[in-house]
Order: C-alpha cells, then structure tokens, then sequence
C-alpha cells in the first residue's frame, strides 16, 4: 500500500501500526504481510 504524506519523514511507527490495523480490519488482511509505503505528495 503507498501512502502519501507532505512531509513522510514524519510519519512515525504508531501511525504506520495503526494504518496498517486499519487496513487488516477492513479488508479482513489477517495473517498477511503488508507493506506501507509512505511517499512525499
């Protein structure tokens, strides 16, 4: 998944955790790796 930020550098570790459990609990992800990739807009 690519997400883009203004500045990605501040995008801390919770916040990347807590998108990525975001992600699993809509799309039922469970057991699956993800990647987030967070890019500058």
């Amino acid at each position: 998944f690519v997400f883009f930020a203004n500045l990605p550098q501040y995008v801390k570790e919770p916040y990347r955790r807590f998108l990525e459990n975001k992600i699993r609990s809509w799309w039922d992800f469970n057991g699956t790796p993800i990647n987030l990739f967070i890019r500058e807009k």
